[in-house]
C-alpha cells in the first residue's frame, strides 16, 4: 500500500484557516492598579516588594477610589548604604512605600490609611509631601518626619501635625 503524499499546492488549500492571532501583551502589573515599575528602586532598577503591602495599597485604593502615586517603593542596600539609611530602612525589605493620593491632602490621606487594619506604620512627610506606608508585623505606630526626626504621633501633638496648612 502506498502512502498518498500530501498536496502542498495552494489550489487545494481552499479553506481558509480561522483562529485569532491575539498576541497575550507582556504586563508588569502585579495587582489591579500597581506595577513592578511603581516600587522598582529607582537608582539600580532593582524589585523587591511584599504584596501584604501592595494589598494593603489596593484596600487604601478601594477606599478612596482616587489614584495612589508610588513615591518611593523598594530601595536597594547598596542605595539605602550610600544614603546613609539603611539602619530601619523598611523600603530595603520591600514592606514600605512613600505616596500621595491625587486629590486629596495628607492629612485625608493619613486618616483614610489609618482605617486599613494591615498598614502597620504611617508617617507623615509635610515638607516632601508623602505619606510613608508599611507593613511589618508589629503594632501600629504613627510619626510625622521633620528636620530627618521621627516624631511620634500622640494624642496631644496629633492634631498640630495633622492640620492642614
Amino acid at each position: 500500500m502506498r502512502s498518498q503524499k500530501p498536496n502542498f499546492s495552494k489550489k487545494s488549500s481552499s479553506k481558509k484557516r480561522s483562529f485569532s492571532r491575539t498576541k497575550k501583551r507582556f504586563t508588569n502589573k502585579i495587582s489591579e492598579h500597581f506595577s513592578k515599575l511603581d516600587f522598582t528602586c529607582k537608582e539600580s532598577g532593582k524589585f523587591k516588594i511584599s504584596l501584604g503591602l501592595v494589598g494593603a495599597l489596593e484596600e487604601l485604593r478601594t477606599l478612596v477610589k482616587k489614584r495612589i502615586t508610588i513615591v518611593k517603593g523598594y530601595e536597594c542596600n547598596e542605595v539605602a548604604e550610600k544614603k546613609g539609611s539603611l539602619k530601619r530602612n523598611l523600603h530595603t525589605q520591600g514592606l514600605a512605600a512613600d505616596i500621595t493620593i491625587e486629590g486629596m491632602s495628607l492629612t485625608e490621606s493619613f486618616k483614610a490609611a489609618e482605617t486599613i487594619e494591615s498598614i502597620s506604620g504611617i508617617g507623615i512627610n509635610k515638607k516632601e509631601n508623602y505619606l510613608h506606608i508599611e507593613t511589618r508585623k508589629t503594632e501600629r505606630r504613627c510619626w510625622a518626619e521633620e528636620n530627618n526626626e521621627e516624631i511620634e504621633l500622640t494624642q496631644e501633638n496629633k492634631k498640630t501635625y495633622l492640620e492642614d496648612s
